[in-house]
């Protein structure tokens, strides 16, 4: 029986260093929430009119999750559902697959990777990371929108 347990440990051990990186998240919930708010205008929502709450996605532990509702026309709730990039602060479209992007986004996505203190060499590995199953798509597309 405890080899058994031993060998279970074991590999959830090589599953958890397979699958976490070796860098530490570089910013918290509430600056993702933060990035989520602004990543609302390139979806053509107000952030004062949205509730955004933790959502569990579990094709995508190392982002932060989060879905953000309103109430639509003749009482249809319009949900989307918003992954952080907790290394760089990249905002996506979990599933559209899409980088959601603003100048004032961007802006602060690059003060983040400032202060981050990952080497620049780094940035387009961790830029290119996306949320659950967006790898296997087509996830090079963007939305950009200018304010």
């Amino acid at each position: 029986m405890s080899a058994k347990l031993s060998i279970f440990a074991a590999s959830l051990m090589l599953a958890f260093r397979i699958t976490s990186p070796a860098i530490e998240r570089t910013i918290d919930e509430q600056t993702a929430r933060h990035l989520v708010e602004g990543a609302l205008q390139a979806l053509s929502e107000d952030p004062k009119r949205v509730s955004i709450d933790i959502w569990r996605y579990y094709s995508a532990p190392e982002f932060y999750n989060f879905s953000a509702a309103r109430a639509g026309s003749q009482g249809v709730l319009i949900v989307h559902y918003l992954s952080v990039n907790s290394w760089t602060g990249d905002v996506w479209d979990a599933m559209a697959c899409k980088r959601l992007i603003t100048p004032q986004l961007k802006g602060e996505q690059d003060v983040i990777w400032q202060q981050s203190g990952i080497p620049a060499e780094a940035r387009a590995e961790f830029s290119n990371r996306s949320p659950g199953g967006c790898a296997s798509k087509n996830s090079s597309g963007r939305v950009d929108k200018k304010h």
